[in-house]
């Protein structure tokens, strides 16, 4: 009888202790990327005969790191457990650079010197260069950026190297003074790729937009989006192939004066080089609409340029385009924006464009 109740005594203690203290099931291991979300709900699987306190886990460091975690029984007592999770790093960095340089045989160069790192975690990540090159030599040289976070995660940018002949000391210059170099075929006026209706584009250049043009659109379209608005390509890069095409088109529907007035000949379109796009809607009706007014007050801030403004046709050569950008990069972006009063590339470097 005695036994009896002693184990009586001992099963309601433990019923009493059950309803008096939580039961908790804690999840294993909690493993959580740096600057993530995470919260106490997410250490517990479940919690019977009570409930815990949720809040918000510090996952700013990386390590392993301990939270406390009040859980509370139906009769108000609370326990604290002491958890822990561990922070990681997982997410590359990013590379801003150019992906292709020019440079004189004999000169010196820095190359890493505009190259820019980010990091989600890192404030400072030194960028390395790998790969091989020699500036006394004429060739082409085929590099990589490289960047490394403290958790190991490493990141890659190409880089095409170029190091040309230099050139006789009589150089070309324009109205304004700028040197025009002729690099196998295409034309450079302050170190600015041309394609208008005087300076062309060899037939086999181009296969793409760049990369630089390409990430630089990209971010100005992610930016438009955040502001409600969509940007999109409707024509992107065109061979000299396609633009014959394009332009006989629209000479056999409006004759040849006309179709030179809104169309390039063959050679002669930005399109080729892989710098230039249409946005949106070819019509002048483009200029209504809000992503239009957008790209006039943001697409510089990207690198990008109205490129044929209105009323400037006898500079330009081309009709007024509100759809057509041309990627210069930020610097000369910001001067030719000129506070929304665009300068062209014709009045900047002092050239024309006209059909010889």
């Amino acid at each position: 009888m005695k036994k009896i109740i002693i184990i009586l005594i001992i099963v309601v203690l433990l019923v009493i202790l059950g309803i008096v203290t939580p039961i908790v099931f804690f999840k294993n291991d909690v493993i959580i990327n740096v600057n993530t979300s995470l919260k106490t709900n997410d250490f517990i699987n479940k919690v019977s005969l009570g409930n815990f306190e949720s809040k918000t886990v510090d996952t700013s460091k990386i390590g392993k790191r301990e939270v406390e975690i009040k859980v509370k029984s139906i009769f108000g007592i609370t326990k604290k457990y002491i958890r822990t999770y561990q922070v990681l790093d997982n997410i590359a960095p990013t590379i801003e650079g150019k992906s292709e340089v020019v440079v004189y045989q004999g000169d010196t160069i820095d190359l890493l010197k505009d190259v820019k790192v980010q990091d989600n975690y890192d404030k400072y990540i030194k960028p390395t260069l790998d790969g091989s090159y020699d500036l006394n030599k004429v060739g082409e040289y085929n590099l990589k950026y490289l960047a490394k976070d403290t958790s190991g995660n490493e990141a890659s940018l190409d880089l095409k190297l170029k190091v040309i002949a230099k050139q006789s000391p009589e150089v070309s210059r324009t109205s304004k003074g700028y040197a025009i170099e002729n690099r196998n075929g295409v034309t450079y006026i302050n170190g600015i790729l041309i394609a208008n209706k005087t300076y062309a584009l060899p037939k086999n250049y181009g296969n793409g937009l760049t990369k630089e043009t390409e990430a630089a659109f990209y971010k100005m379209q992610s930016a438009a989006k955040e502001d409600g608005l969509s940007l999109k390509i409707v024509s992107g890069f065109r061979s000299y192939q396609d633009q014959v095409i394009v332009y006989n088109k629209w000479v056999n529907r409006d004759g040849k004066s006309v179709a030179d007035t809104y169309s390039a000949r063959a050679g002669h379109s930005e399109h080729q080089s892989g710098l230039a796009m249409d946005l949106n809607w070819i019509s002048s009706k483009f200029e209504n609409s809000n992503e239009y007014k957008w790209l006039q007050a943001n697409s510089y801030k990207y690198g990008f340029i109205m490129r044929y403004p209105k009323s400037k046709q006898e500079i330009t050569g081309y009709i007024y385009e509100p759809w057509h950008y041309r990627y210069v990069g930020l610097e000369l972006s910001k001067e030719l924006y000129n506070n929304g009063n665009w300068i062209t590339l014709e009045e900047y470097l002092g050239i024309d464009s006209k059909y010889k």
